[in-house]
């Protein structure tokens, strides 16, 4: 594993044990790079991915702190870490139509999403999911070949996420999640009932595992009048 990844892993793991408590702040960076052995820039890399993870923030001019982390949710699967089977078992039939499944080379854009070699090969993969026999989202997923092997077509139609976990035993860590809008295209006014000129809603997501390597960005895009979104925003 490369040296920021073991970084990472090292410092993820001492705020999970509150080695490193809430609103903590970090040592300088200086001062990590001696304690880790290691340049600015390897360190710089270590702490993007526990950014990304939600696990620390950057204040501009103060340092960078560890965010609220409750460890009793450690392990337990969070609305946008599960897939859409465990999200809805016992509640819906959730199956999948397989619209596309090959392997592509990754371009600039994706290798920065996936943090990938341009030229890396991956799974390029589109379902359109369903819920009891209704078309709920489509999925554009892009996985990394070298992280997620052997995938099939017959996982496809079932859960991914199950295999990952209970086939290749990774542990699915965190999703780093953006909603945007666009008008639809053939491909959403074919499989979610859109009108030309009507929107989708789309979630962008970055899925992480545990070890911090990203095993998959997808845009999940749904018909704009099924889709809510719930938070709940605290004052601090």
């Amino acid at each position: 594993m490369a040296k920021y990844k073991d970084i990472a892993e090292d410092i993820r793991q001492k705020i999970v044990s509150q080695e490193y408590t809430f609103g903590q702040k970090l040592p300088y960076e200086y001062v990590l790079c001696m304690s880790y052995h290691c340049n600015k820039e390897t360190m710089k890399k270590a702490l993007d991915i526990l950014v990304k993870e939600g696990l620390i923030i950057r204040r501009r001019g103060a340092g960078t702190f560890v965010k609220d982390f409750d460890p009793e949710l450690e392990g337990k699967n969070h609305t946008t870490a599960r897939g859409l089977t465990a999200r809805y078992a016992g509640i819906k039939e959730v199956t999948s139509k397989v619209v596309e499944f090959e392997v592509i080379p990754v371009d600039e854009y994706l290798s920065k999403k996936l943090q990938v070699e341009i030229g890396d090969f991956v799974y390029h993969i589109i379902r359109v999911r369903y819920l009891d026999k209704e078309p709920f989202l489509i999925d554009i997923s892009y996985m990394p070949i070298s992280l997620i092997p052997n995938l099939k077509l017959e996982h496809l139609k079932k859960s991914v996420y199950n295999y990952i976990e209970n086939v290749l035993k990774l542990k699915i860590q965190s999703c780093h999640l953006t909603i945007n809008a666009a008008l639809s295209t053939p491909l959403e006014q074919q499989y979610l009932r859109l009108k030309e000129g009507e929107p989708y809603i789309q979630e962008e997501q970055v899925s992480y595992l545990s070890n911090g390597a990203i095993f998959e960005y997808t845009l999940a895009r749904h018909h704009y009048a099924d889709f809510e979104f719930q938070t709940i925003l605290l004052q601090q």
